[in-house]
């Protein structure tokens, strides 16, 4: 994943507890799925319907716990992040971050490049 986008975005990788690599935005979860499918899982319907609207994501399902889960392709990453993206790292003790983990249903840990 970390190949994946600018040093710009590098403060939005995150990693679960299995290591997995993650984009972690305002409304949703990237994960990249093979070298042209990105994986998403986004807790926003406004967010949802827009892009379901102009045709950029298939094999879309939700659960009952409101997420929305779907594929789009690698280049439609740039919209994603036009659709809302953190503006530098998370606090990783904060209300935002822990009701994402609770609601998500793994724990989250920043992922450095340099270290990892």
């Amino acid at each position: 994943m970390k190949n994946l986008i600018s040093e710009q975005y590098r403060h939005l990788l995150y990693k679960d507890e299995c290591n997995d690599q993650f984009l972690l935005l305002k409304n949703m979860e990237i994960y990249r799925k093979s070298e042209t499918i990105l994986k998403v899982i986004c807790w926003s319907y406004k967010i949802y319907s827009q892009l379901k609207k102009e045709g950029v994501i298939f094999n879309e399902w939700e659960t009952d716990e409101k997420l929305y889960s779907f594929e789009t392709d690698n280049p439609i990453l740039p919209h994603l992040f036009a659709t809302g993206s953190h503006s530098r790292r998370i606090f990783k003790n904060g209300r935002w971050l822990n009701n994402k983990e609770k609601r998500l249903g793994h724990r989250i840990y920043p992922f450095n490049p340099k270290i990892d």
